[in-house]
């Protein structure tokens, strides 16, 4: 209808809402934001192409945008990440990247304990302006390629080609420069 009250213009505001706010926040925890985005794009495209209805549209996208609201809570994580929103963040980046021994994925405790180990070498090394600091971005790249060569990979047979490494060390930067300024 022309008053733009419809529920499909409803929801077309939600969406377009919802897609800011995943954009805004999308460097915060990528592997959230990113599903997120996946589904809200696939709900409009479910409605363009009449496979849902109006109804059926606005309840899905309300549905998205309250999840999206609410963050990491109710999030599925392991306990040691529960209310450690940069872990939940470091743990959306290893979820899928680290293959375990045998190609084997590994449990989520293990890729909480990695999270949170990786958060503690960035914190260990973090100063003043270091996201323009050469130098300490080398240190703490370096830190963590020793953590995933030694620990991971010589204790526990985590083996990452050196583009696999290269790839998981610059979100890891990225992630780590939007969460610790």
């Amino acid at each position: 209808d022309e008053t733009g009250t419809s529920d499909a213009s409803k929801a077309d505001r939600i969406a377009s809402a919802t897609r800011r706010a995943i954009t805004e926040n999308m460097e915060l925890d990528p592997a959230f934001y990113r599903r997120f985005s996946k589904l809200i794009e696939e709900t409009i495209e479910a409605y363009r192409e009449k496979r849902i209805s109006e109804q059926t549209y606005l309840d899905g996208v309300k549905e998205l945008a309250g999840k999206i609201a609410r963050g990491n809570q109710g999030r599925d994580v392991p306990d040691a990440l529960r209310g450690n929103d940069d872990g939940m963040a470091f743990f959306g980046i290893f979820e899928d990247a680290l293959p375990g021994p045998g190609g084997v994925p590994l449990e989520g405790d293990e890729v909480a304990e990695v999270a949170l180990e990786v958060i503690g070498i960035i914190e260990d090394r973090h100063i003043v302006n270091i996201w323009s600091n050469e130098t300490a971005k080398n240190e703490i790249r370096n830190a963590i390629d020793d953590y995933f060569y030694d620990v991971l990979g010589e204790e526990k047979g985590i083996r990452l080609t050196e583009a696999q490494m290269d790839d998981l060390l610059s979100q890891i930067m990225r992630l780590a420069s939007a969460r610790f300024p």
